[in-house]
């Protein structure tokens, strides 16, 4: 039996079909979605598109590949959150709380930001391409290759941000 998945996995690979690993805790994604309360979780490489978590609460959660298009998560806490690698087009964020956040080549192209909180959140290598940040905070945050093409920083506070000295807004 060890000879076949063995075999099998090898002819995946050699195929250029790379097993799909699911890291999340099914467990952890059923409690978000019943309740909108999962501190602390593990929902690495969860699938929540167009999902309503509406004043969610996802302080310290691992969402690391995780895709998020469409989801609503308007006044959510992602407090320290580790948000690296995931995919949020057209996200709502709106009055979410980001700060201390991981956002480490995060997608959030065409996402809406109003009002959001990233104090101190590190968004290196982040896509914000056409994001709407009005009144974003930024303070202390990293942006360090941060691609901001389009993106809308009207009122926002960049005081101590990091950019690279050719990207700046």
């Amino acid at each position: 039996m060890g000879k076949i998945i063995l075999v099998t996995l090898i002819g995946s690979l050699s195929l250029g079909i790379a097993p799909r690993a699911t890291a999340e805790n099914p467990a952890h994604v059923r409690q978000l979605l019943q309740t909108r309360q999962c501190p602390n979780c593990d929902l690495r490489g969860a699938n929540l598109m167009d999902t309503n978590l509406f004043k969610a609460n996802l302080a310290g959660a691992n969402l690391e590949g995780a895709y998020l298009a469409g989801v609503n998560l308007f006044g959510a806490n992602l407090q320290n959150a580790n948000l690296s690698r995931a995919s949020f087009y057209l996200a709502i964020l709106v009055n979410a709380d980001l700060s201390g956040a991981q956002l480490v080549g995060t997608r959030l192209t065409l996402s809406n930001l109003v009002n959001a909180n990233l104090a101190g959140a590190n968004l290196e290598n982040a896509v914000l391409k056409g994001a709407n940040m009005i009144d974003v905070n930024l303070s202390g945050a990293n942006l360090k290759g941060a691609d901001l093409d389009r993106a809308n920083l009207s009122g926002a506070n960049l005081s101590q941000t990091l950019f690279d000295e050719s990207r700046q807004p």
